[in-house]
């Protein structure tokens, strides 16, 4: 009872420390190397970000002009299609989304000078949910052909559902539409889907690209 009643003594408290980093002293190697992790990874994304962008940009400068319609015969689907084999979904849609984004903005980026406003933009924005169905429908590294080709052509029916749907709202014509949008391309798509699944199968890793 006397110790309690001792008002000279005193009750020890733990004293506040201060952060290593703000008295300089050296910060534990473990969250340095969780930061540069991090860093490193939000990098590689953004290369394969901006990878993809310019590979469907130069795919679009490949033009083949065709009888009975203004729309010319490019390689961009298979590039979209490449996004989806090798990207997870939300770096494969930020890629085409970039692309759409910077020829939104005047780069020299698309087949079709009239843009998202013109005839092929159902295509163009087809690119962005084409290349997220992909990557989400291939399964991993030891998905089969098959499966990858399945995703493939899903991937393709969405761009040309979306690029011959908004081509009949502008001519208000459907038969039009699947005339000039779809019946030039459709034994190309096939080609190219078969192509694509084909050499991301072949050349896949352990892991897919992550």
């Amino acid at each position: 009872m006397s110790e309690l009643a001792n008002p000279s003594q005193s009750v020890s408290r733990p004293k506040a420390r201060v952060p290593d980093v703000i008295l300089g002293r050296p910060v534990p190697s473990v969250f340095v190397d969780v930061d540069s992790a991090g860093v490193r990874r939000a990098g590689v994304t953004a290369l394969r970000v901006i990878g993809f962008c310019l590979l469907t940009a130069i795919a679009a400068q490949v033009r083949i002009p065709l009888p009975h319609t203004s729309i010319p015969m490019t390689l961009q689907l298979p590039a979209v299609l490449a996004a989806g084999f090798l990207l997870p979904p939300p770096t494969a849609a930020a890629s085409m989304l970039l692309y759409l984004a910077a020829g939104a903005a005047g780069l020299p980026f698309f087949a079709d000078a009239g843009g998202l406003t013109g005839m092929t933009g159902g295509y163009l924005v087809g690119f962005v949910i084409a290349a997220a169905l992909v990557s989400v429908l291939r399964g991993n590294a030891r998905t089969s052909l098959p499966r990858r080709m399945a995703a493939g052509t899903a991937g393709a029916c969405v761009v040309f559902a979306l690029g011959v749907g908004w081509m009949a709202f502008k001519l208000s014509d459907i038969r039009a539409a699947v005339a000039l949008g779809l019946a030039p391309f459709y034994v190309k798509a096939v080609l190219e889907v078969a192509l694509a699944a084909t050499f991301a199968w072949i050349v896949r890793r352990p892991r897919e690209l992550r």
